[in-house]
């Protein structure tokens, strides 16, 4: 890891360590909460801007949400080999280029190309680094640090959307993603602050190891130096020779590991059906957020501030349950029963939504959802840890990234093509049904699970 991203003395859970966290926080704010609290108003934005329907108009949404998850694995590899200052830094660079060219955006692939290319891809590098970050400064507060992290993404669904729609409303299209961009250049400044502890392998990069005799030697006398010069040189090289060989047999190691856990995760019936889950809950998940405001403005009577705030509820929703998962944490649950209750619902409310009628309605059926959401998002990480061993988690987080990536850049398209053909209300109902079949996906699991509890119970 490159020097620039490490530094020594740096403790857990103290000092340095918050500030970390709340740098974390933020950059939680514009890079998550930006893409998703300004999805729907976007939909409607690219829309009228660029005069096409809503299965064109959703498709910039769809792409960029799906990125940001697909590309995951990739941001992973950057944070091990770079860093995550590096990571940070680039995706933040990415982010803000993205958005602010989206300013001369004039066709719609050129919204695809930098707004949900680039800047996704961007999005993905600052949501992997801003969270990784968080393992090497936090320990014993983890949680809470996380949950803190997290709380800047739910807080960034509450302000982004009455924000942006202010800022479109106001200045129109092109101005207001420039004005955007503005805030996304914290991202750039809080990985100038990401700087992990070092650990001995990088003071050993930086000061090679050589045998004590070597060093003793060379401080010694100054007689015979030239020649003792060239009789260190070679024990030198013998020294290098032999201690290149174990890094190298380390690394095939590592590589030879890590293909068999990728195999032996794959050969898991589990696995998969935990990964088509993902797949289908993305759809409902990105599905709602990119589609939900089109729907409402034209077919419920609402105004755009309407149908903005009902999001703004939807991350209160989302901070409510964080809250009260912090507050709860010392008590035990059934992660699978929970995870299944969660996506369920969150289905189910989609379904209803397409048949609100008014205001108060679609207000509590977003509050509703956003809680509904949140749990589901908080218990994502321990379903999936139960399925696998500490050392493939990561693996098959990626793997699940990946999967929901896949559900947002097919599934979401195609529920707009539904919406255009066949009426939005249908669109809705698709995405609402997505989620419904994401439950049926992890059903078995569910099924072994309760067996296992009822056995141990007896």
């Amino acid at each position: 890891m490159p020097r620039l991203c490490t530094k020594s003395n740096l403790e857990k859970d103290k000092g340095y360590a918050w500030v970390i966290s709340v740098a974390s926080f933020l950059s939680h704010f514009t890079h998550i909460g930006l893409s998703y609290g300004t999805a729907g108003n976007l939909t409607i934005a690219h829309q009228q801007f660029f005069n096409i329907d809503l299965q064109k108009g959703s498709l910039p949404g769809a792409i960029h949400v799906g990125i940001l998850l697909m590309f995951s694995p990739l941001a992973s590899v950057m944070i091990k080999k770079f860093g995550c200052r590096v990571t940070q830094i680039t995706g933040g660079t990415c982010i803000l280029l993205g958005v602010a060219l989206s300013l001369r955006s004039r066709q719609l692939w050129h919204a695809v190309i930098l707004y949900s290319v680039f800047a996704g891809l961007g999005v993905s590098f600052c949501f992997n680094a801003s969270s990784v970050i968080l393992t090497f400064h936090f320990e014993r507060y983890k949680y809470i640090a996380f949950s803190l992290a997290m709380l800047g993404n739910y807080l960034g669904i509450v302000l982004w959307p009455l924000m942006s729609q202010y800022l479109l409303n106001e200045f129109g299209y092109s101005y207001a993603m420039g004005i955007m961009s503005t805030f996304t250049l914290i991202n750039i400044l809080t990985g100038i602050l990401y700087v992990e502890p070092s650990s001995d392998n990088d003071s050993e990069k930086e000061n090679p190891d050589k045998p004590k005799e070597l060093e003793l030697s060379q401080a010694g006398s100054e007689t015979g130096a030239d020649n003792r010069a060239v009789e260190l040189s070679e024990e030198e090289v013998k020294v290098e020779v032999k201690l290149s060989k174990p890094v190298e047999e380390t690394r095939e190691i590592q590589e030879t590991k890590l293909r068999q856990e990728f195999i032996e995760l794959l050969k898991l019936p589990k696995v998969w059906m935990f990964l088509i889950c993902g797949m289908f809950w993305c759809a409902t998940d990105a599905g709602f957020f990119v589609l939900i405001n089109d729907y409402i403005v034209y077919n419920a009577g609402l105004t755009e501030y309407e149908a903005a705030f009902g999001i703004t509820l939807l991350g209160i929703g989302n901070i409510v349950v964080c809250v009260c998962l912090v507050v709860t944490g010392s008590l035990k649950f059934n992660r699978f029963i929970l995870y299944f209750c969660s996506i369920g619902l969150t289905g189910i409310l989609t379904v209803i939504t397409a048949f609100t009628s008014n205001k108060t309605m679609y207000y509590i059926l977003t509050t509703l959802w956003g809680m509904a959401n949140g749990v589901a998002v908080a218990s994502i990480l321990g379903f999936a840890s139960d399925l696998c061993t500490a050392e493939q988690l990561p693996m098959l987080f990626g793997m699940e990234c990946f999967f929901e990536g896949i559900g947002g850049i097919a599934l979401v398209p195609l529920s707009a093509y539904i919406s255009q053909t066949a009426g939005e209300k249908f669109g809705i109902i698709f995405i609402g049904c997505c989620g419904i079949v994401a439950t049926f996906a992890i059903f078995p699991i569910i099924v072994k699970s309760v067996k296992k509890q009822q056995e141990l119970h007896i």
